[in-house]
């Protein structure tokens, strides 16, 4: 997000209106943008689907899925306890219901945490599912049936995006049953599957299936597409991809021809890329095929919001066709994160405001929870140069670490692109056990617009993972020193 070049938006249209800004959805795109005009003394209506706010991220995405890798981690870690002398603590055994519990109390302390601070700031808080009656009001319907309106002078639709299920024979009978889960519906399970076959290798897919092997199940991948984790850095995937084929079976180019069975007896049928037929025989199935907005009961014809395909259609300040209406997070489709949402959050709480402000994707992060961690921030060296860029990268193994060699944590790599024209970091990609901590120090590199001197020329605390960023910084100046030589 930064101040852009374009004349600042118009502010919210002047009227008698109920409220100046209507924000349908609570998640971290809606809650973000609340938050930012409340603070400046707006008065703002936040219309939530459910009890407390959070939306997918806190109930049925990061936050549930982040409490099972976490106890998934402790069983994974202490596998490696003898090999550091420390013995008879290398066969850790799983209590669900604890596990559970734990999780369970997360999510709702931070729900009622979020709602008391949306109230300290006077956001009007209502529960219900709310759609457009026109360009300027509301319906709500209440969980109790009732109806009434809302009018505003501005909204923000923040609505995120449902688990998108293909059309596979015999998949929405199955999820009927209980047979097939989705993101939303996995934590449900009475216990963790001792079989699962998944659906999808992307994050998470590849999140899950990690998780359930360290809980002691078997897995099975299916993968429609040549490659799993499409989404990241394809050296990335690649050496993450060799670390997951040794864990479990993975299929790529897979078509799955039908599903069937009941609970706790499922079979999915498939064919891999070369035709030969395959048979999956599992207690679960897991939908893990991505996400797509369904926007049919907003009613945005009677807004005059246009669709873009399954997303609404907006430019780089989040605003949609109708220059009063902007829209953020899953429902507009790009990078599917919390993080994502809850800065377009931001940028549209901004331009409602009347700052120029926007929402760069080429700044934009992420973390694959899986062991090691993959992550990227910015462009990737192909990206950059799919833009014209005449940009570079290094990289470094993390068996070279000493903290990595220290802690039996050697899989992966850091990679760092940068412009040779100025130096500019405009990317750095991680593959390792901690990338979840190491991103943060990216992040400010590649947002700050940082250069490869100024990385060089910091100062990190040895020894820290962090070091390497220094190191890669200054091994690719030595290589654009010798080059501009030669």
């Amino acid at each position: 997000m930064q101040d852009a070049a374009a004349q600042s938006v118009p502010p919210i249209p002047v009227g008698d209106w109920d409220v100046q800004v209507a924000i349908i959805g609570g998640g971290p795109g809606g809650e973000d943008c609340a938050r930012d005009l409340a603070d400046h003394g707006l008065k703002v209506a936040m219309i939530n689907n459910a009890p407390l706010p959070g939306g997918e991220c806190l109930w049925r995405g990061c936050i549930p899925s982040k409490a099972w890798r976490h106890a998934a981690d402790l069983m994974r870690d202490r596998a490696r306890d003898p090999d550091k002398g420390v013995v008879g603590t290398h066969r850790p055994r799983l209590d669900w219901a604890t596990l559970e519990a734990h999780r369970k109390n997360v999510l709702r302390t931070r729900g009622e945490l979020a709602l008391k601070a949306d109230k300290s700031i006077k956001i009007d808080v209502r529960q219900g599912f709310a759609s457009f009656l026109d360009p300027h009001s509301l319906k709500i319907v209440a969980p109790d049936g009732s109806e009434s309106t809302l009018s505003f002078g501005a909204a923000v639709i923040a609505t995120g995006a449902p688990p998108f299920v293909p059309p596979i024979p015999g998949a929405w009978e199955s999820i009927r049953t209980g047979g097939v889960l989705t993101s939303d519906t996995i934590w449900n399970l009475p216990s963790p599957p001792r079989r699962l076959g998944i659906i999808g290798g992307g994050v998470i897919g590849v999140e899950m299936a990690q998780i359930v092997r360290d809980f002691g199940g078997e897995v099975l991948m299916l993968e429609a597409r040549e490659r799993i984790l499409a989404e990241l850095e394809e050296e990335i995937a690649r050496h993450l991809y060799d670390v997951l084929k040794n864990e479990f079976p993975i299929v790529t180019g897979a078509r799955i021809e039908e599903i069937t069975g009941q609970p706790d007896s499922m079979r999915v049928k498939y064919s891999d890329a070369d035709g030969n037929p395959g048979e999956c025989l599992c207690d679960y199935v897991l939908m893990a095929t991505g996400k797509r907005p369904n926007t049919a009961k907003l009613n945005l014809e009677a807004a005059g919001v246009e669709l873009d395909g399954a997303t609404i259609k907006t430019d780089p300040q989040c605003r949609t066709s109708a220059p009063h209406i902007f829209a953020v997070g899953d429902v507009i489709g790009g990078y599917m994160l919390a993080h994502t949402a809850a800065a377009q959050g931001r940028v549209a709480a901004r331009s409602l405001l009347g700052h120029a402000a926007e929402y760069r994707p080429d700044l934009d992060c992420g973390v694959t929870f899986s062991r090691p961690q993959a992550g990227f921030v910015g462009l990737s060296l192909a990206q950059a140069k799919a833009r014209g860029l005449d940009a570079v990268e290094a990289k470094m193994p993390m068996s070279i670490d000493a903290k990595a060699m220290i802690a039996l944590e050697t899989h992966g790599m850091i990679k760092l692109v940068a412009d040779k024209a100025d130096g500019r970091i405009l990317g750095v990609h991680l593959l390792a056990d901690h990338t979840d901590t190491l991103i943060g120090a990216a992040v400010m590199m590649v947002a700050g617009r940082l250069t490869l001197s100024q990385v060089a020329e910091a100062i990190f605390p040895h020894p820290t993972q962090t070091e390497m960023f220094g190191d890669l910084a200054r091994r690719l100046l030595a290589r654009l020193r010798r080059t501009n030589r030669g």
